[in-house]
């Protein structure tokens, strides 16, 4: 069960202090089932597989718990702050990403100029043109994009969200997750990697809309980037889901079970500064019975076949899937999903599939 914490801060020192309202919440998602997932590749008379099943944790949602709460300053601004980790329900500790790697970041709010946060956070890819997504696992539109999974979490960064105007909302984030100088016989070199991102959405009624822009430069001699347009129209009876973007110079956050497996047949996986890609989502969800079935095809073509690059060797990535989510309660859903997916992570003769069920709970 929720519990939240609510205290009235004490008059000290003399009459006439007004009291401040704390309020601190502790939350969580706990998401495990049974998957089975094959990854094969059969090329050029090279063959290989890596087929597994069992527990698998976090496959709707990413397991976690957290706190978050604020305080009311007065005048409508509050101070707000979020501590999120990591939770690995199979094994019964956090995974490999410890302490709050989720997020973790304190701000003021006001409900007139909106919410300004600093510390590990959303990049506005994922936290606005995201929000289309309906895939989980493999069927995850973050699978063809490359600054809209989870993986992109923004550290060291400030980040500044409007409130709601007609509808509308804008967002930007900057962070710089390493600033190293090194001086040596008086001679200064310096590695500045840094991370701009930015968002606009509209919402209202059965629509949505999103866009956003990502650049993320370290000491290469190039930026990653990331744009993407992103929308949803709810018919009541079937909604859509759409987004188009593209990558520049490589993927920012690509998460992707089958890479070392990549890595380990073809014995390289460089995307390198020229790397292009176009990327496509396609999703359709409607209610059945009780509980909400969904069906996603997301596509990424690159310019890995184009000269000396990678040639006939490359493809373009498909993944067709498909989910169902029923609730058992408003807090507590089973599932079942499914995907296949053809020329993963842009390798010709690599093929994916999965299926699996669970359970998620949320407290």
């Amino acid at each position: 069960m929720k519990k939240t914490l609510l205290a009235a801060a004490l008059c000290v020192g003399f009459a006439g202090v007004a009291q401040a309202e704390t309020s601190v919440t502790l939350y969580g998602i706990l998401d495990t089932g049974y998957g089975y997932s094959q990854v094969k590749y059969d090329r050029n008379n090279v063959q290989g597989s890596s087929t597994s099943s069992g527990l698998r944790d976090g496959i709707f949602n990413g397991s976690r718990w957290g706190l978050k709460g604020s305080e009311d300053l007065g005048d409508g601004l509050r101070a707000v702050f979020q501590l999120e980790a990591n939770a690995n329900l199979g094994e019964g500790s956090g995974t490999k990403h410890s302490g709050f790697a989720r997020q973790t970041f304190v701000g003021l709010s006001s409900d007139s100029w909106g919410v300004f946060t600093m510390g590990r956070q959303y990049n506005l890819g994922n936290s606005f043109t995201h929000d289309v997504n309906e895939g989980v696992s493999f069927g995850d539109m973050d699978r063809a994009f490359g600054a809209q999974g989870s993986s992109t979490r923004m550290a060291n960064s400030f980040k500044y969200v409007t409130p709601g105007f007609s509808g509308f909302k804008a967002g930007i984030a900057y962070g710089n997750p390493e600033t190293t100088v090194t001086r040596v016989n008086g001679v200064s070199a310096s590695d500045r990697s840094n991370h701009l991102s930015t968002a606009l959405k509209y919402e209202s009624g059965p629509l949505f809309v999103a866009a956003s822009y990502d650049r993320a430069s370290s000491s290469l001699d190039h930026a990653i980037t990331n744009w993407a347009i992103a929308g949803a129209y709810d018919f009541e009876v079937l909604k859509l889901h759409l987004a188009y973007g593209q990558d520049r110079y490589g993927k920012l956050g690509w998460a992707n079970e089958a890479k070392d497996l990549y890595e380990e047949l073809i014995g390289a996986y460089s995307l390198g500064k020229d790397f292009k890609s176009s990327n496509y989502y396609v999703g359709l969800s409607a209610p059945v019975g009780a509980g909400t079935l969904v069906a996603s095809w997301s596509r990424s073509s690159s310019n890995l076949d184009d000269g000396d690059k990678w040639g006939d060797a490359a493809k373009t990535q498909n993944i067709y899937h498909v989910n169902y989510k029923y609730p058992l309660s408003k807090r507590t859903s089973v599932y079942a999903y499914g995907s296949y997916g053809t020329g993963v992570g842009y390798v010709d003769g690599v093929k994916v599939k999965e299926a699996g069920l669970g359970l998620n709970h949320k407290f």
